[in-house]
């Protein structure tokens, strides 16, 4: 598949991710049944790789939008899970904010950050 193409199809995901039974079964924070638990951290997972496909990308006004959006999605993922102070939780913010300012030095800098939180608090291989 060419890499234009991927980079198109990342919305066409993200849409499809926020419709997810996870997303509009899930008890409130907290309360997520363990099957649903599983989902979560698998959705939460995929955003992650989505993360990490956007910073191959040039980072341009439209993949400022996208991870602006991915990092809303990245913070209701930790809602769902109940854990909004989970070790990920501050990069998370400070990439938030580094997206705000389209400050494309500080967005590399926090999203490898926040990744890397991400995959030790997963407990996935570097």
């Amino acid at each position: 598949m060419d890499e234009r193409m991927k980079v198109h199809l990342l919305p066409v995901s993200l849409t499809v991710a926020m419709m997810s039974p996870a997303m509009t079964t899930a008890s409130p924070a907290g309360k997520t049944p363990c099957n649903s638990l599983h989902a979560v951290v698998m959705q939460l997972s995929a955003h992650n790789q989505s993360l990490q496909q956007l910073l191959s990308a040039p980072l341009d006004s439209n993949t400022f939008s996208l991870i602006d959006e991915l990092s809303y999605q990245l913070e209701s993922d930790l809602l769902l899970l109940g854990t909004p102070s989970a070790p990920v939780a501050v990069p998370l913010e400070s990439l938030h904010q580094a997206v705000e300012h389209q400050d494309g030095n500080a967005v590399l800098m926090h999203a490898t950050a926040y990744l890397s939180a991400a995959q030790r608090w997963l407990g996935q291989p570097a």
